[in-house]
């Protein structure tokens, strides 16, 4: 896992980029996404019309596509396109992949079309795409365990960086394989810190395309979520208090650091 002292080296780099991350993303979370880029301070642009997204694309620095815009796939493909052609970091949330064949189906031609440079999916939807089939019903993870060696295999075959996010975060390029533990049971009390996390990964991406920047910034929002659920319990709140608090520690480690102790 990335130590502090390396997660603060990429918040440094992407304060002074100010990379523009291209979103397309849900509708339930993309105001979140949005917020969660000014946070780290990037610059987040949601244009999701397919008329725009080659134009919009070649402007920025990285981008998302999640598949809960399934309403927005042909703007992913081109979008996607063009962000490739550019090597712009591209990452793919498999949102909803463990529950729908149809999503899953048109995730592998995304990925065989765009080639992402990172998937980052609960268990649940990185072992739909191992073994290609449903294993849940809805978008939300019901697998509570993950086999490493399996998903770096996958890795290895999509060659890509793959994130499992869980109990455990597993990260693999196919070569080497890293795990973060931080984290805390409330972020998946909150509609969209999955997406939120796939929007980081795509802004640390900006700031060093490897794997390494990957497993940071998992390490990053989960200890955010950890410092979050603290505050959240010391008074008293509830699921929208853990909501604005973790927002909150995003910005404050990412724009709003005073200096370098705060991590």
């Amino acid at each position: 896992m990335e130590s502090d002292a390396e997660i603060r080296t990429y918040l440094n780099r992407i304060k002074t980029l100010h990379p523009v991350i291209h979103c397309i993303t849900n509708t339930v979370t993309m105001n979140d996404c949005a917020n969660l880029a000014l946070a780290l301070g990037a610059s987040p642009t949601m244009a999701h019309h397919e008329k725009e997204v080659e134009e919009i694309a070649a402007g920025a620095d990285a981008l998302v596509c999640n598949l809960g815009a399934t309403e927005c796939l042909d703007a992913m493909f081109l979008a996607g396109e063009k962000a490739h052609d550019l090597a712009h970091p591209i990452v793919l949330d498999p949102v909803g992949v463990a529950g729908s064949s149809y999503r899953r189906k048109k995730c592998m031609d995304l990925i065989r079309h765009i080639e992402p440079t990172c998937i980052r999916g609960n268990y649940s939807e990185m072992l739909a795409l191992m073994e290609q089939h449903n294993m849940a019903a809805g978008v939300d993870a019901v697998d509570k365990s993950m086999d490493p060696q399996r998903l770096k295999q996958l890795a290895e075959e999509l060659d890509c960086i793959l994130v499992a996010s869980g109990p455990t975060d597993w990260i693999t390029d196919g070569k080497r394989i890293e795990s973060c533990e931080r984290g805390h049971a409330m972020m998946s009390y909150i509609t969209g810190s999955g997406c939120m996390s796939t929007v980081a990964i795509a802004t640390f991406l900006t700031a060093d395309l490897s794997v390494e920047s990957v497993a940071a910034s998992c390490a990053f929002m989960g200890k955010a979520g950890e410092i979050a659920a603290d505050g959240t319990k010391k008074v008293h709140g509830g699921s929208m208090t853990f909501h604005d608090l973790f927002l909150d520690q995003v910005s404050l480690q990412g724009i709003l650091w005073k200096d370098n102790t705060q991590l």
